[in-house]
């Protein structure tokens, strides 16, 4: 996540696409506390609304894909038994590009205009959670 801002200020096109309602509240505000930084970048950020989307999937170049169950944090790299698959493909990256167009037509994009409006006790919220999220 550290990069996708700098990513997108060069002028790639980076699209996040994350459950609406989370399965735990812990990771929910800790993860909210990144989308301004992203937001500001020019990062898009969905908000899935067809349940928990559990997928990790990264598309570079309608090629190059990442698949897998690895959260891309120290605890997941370290401590969990995950896999992700590298596959270079073009095919298989017009599959996964299918996929992750389908959750986006099921998303709501958020709107960083009214992302800054957000009141005051949820920032302070998320700010608090921050601080656990390498541990989530």
């Amino acid at each position: 996540i550290m990069y996708c801002p700098r990513y997108a200020q060069r002028g790639v096109d980076v699209s996040i696409i994350l459950p609406r309602k989370n399965d735990s509240l812990l990771v929910g505000w800790a993860s909210r506390a990144f989308f301004s930084e992203l937001l500001a970048a020019g990062v898009k950020i969905y908000q899935f609304e067809g349940g928990l989307l559990h997928t990790k999937s990264v598309l570079v170049d309608g090629e190059l894909s990442l698949v897998g169950t690895v959260n891309l944090d120290m605890r997941s790299l370290w401590l969990n038994f995950e896999i992700t698959l590298v596959i270079d493909d073009t095919g298989f990256g017009a599959d996964l590009a299918a996929v992750q167009d389908d959750y986006i037509s099921r998303s709501r994009l958020l709107d960083a205009r009214l992302w800054v409006k957000r009141p005051l006790w949820q920032r302070i919220t998320e700010r608090l959670f921050y601080f656990f999220s390498p541990l989530l």
